[in-house]
């Protein structure tokens, strides 16, 4: 896998946002994310150009190793670090009004089950607020409070009502931390 002691999933058609974090986060780390935007120096440069050509394959190397094979075909013709970069930016990071719609949509209707860890509800529903925010939609944060509050179960009711009977409404990092200790 790549030079690094990080796991990080495999590339699949749901986890692109956390995958890509990861991916840049060792990337850096192993001082091959440059070669997601260099531009391999010309031929006449020999020298130049064949340490390039080395890095960019280790690069591409570290990228199909942190890949789905089902997503592998995607990438075939793609020769250098960069443009499969931009290939995987292209078809994973979708900014249309339809993926807008579909996240805004998922998060108002996200609820918790009552058998269902409370952390991993939160966790969920954090991702949808970053997803929007990447996608330059900002949701004010009372809503987002209330909306957190609302997709828990019924038996945070009580919780509920003691935090809507404030004067005002936690921060969503404050409203998180109490649901947490509930």
């Amino acid at each position: 896998m790549v030079e690094s002691q990080a796991r990080i999933e495999a590339l699949s058609n749901s986890n692109f946002e956390t995958w890509k974090l990861q991916m840049e986060a060792v990337l850096i780390k192993n001082d091959r994310f440059k070669y997601l935007s260099k531009v391999a120096p010309p031929p006449e440069q020999k020298e130049a150009y064949d340490s390039w050509k080395i890095e960019d394959s280790k690069t591409k190397a570290d990228l199909f190793l942190c890949i789905q094979p089902s997503e592998l075909k995607l990438l075939k013709n793609c020769l250098s670090a960069k443009d499969m970069w931009e290939k995987i930016e292209s078809t994973y990071q979708s900014k249309g009004p339809a993926r807008k719609v579909n996240l805004l949509k998922s998060l108002l209707q996200l609820k918790m089950e009552i058998v269902s860890d409370v952390r991993d509800h939160i966790r969920k529903f954090l991702d949808f607020i970053d997803k929007l925010q990447d996608l330059d939609i900002v949701i004010d944060e009372d809503f987002t409070s209330v909306m957190l509050l609302y997709s828990l179960p019924a038996n945070f009711e009580t919780f509920r009502v003691a935090i809507a009977s404030r004067d005002e409404l936690p921060k969503l990092d404050t409203s998180r931390i109490h649901t947490l200790r509930k």
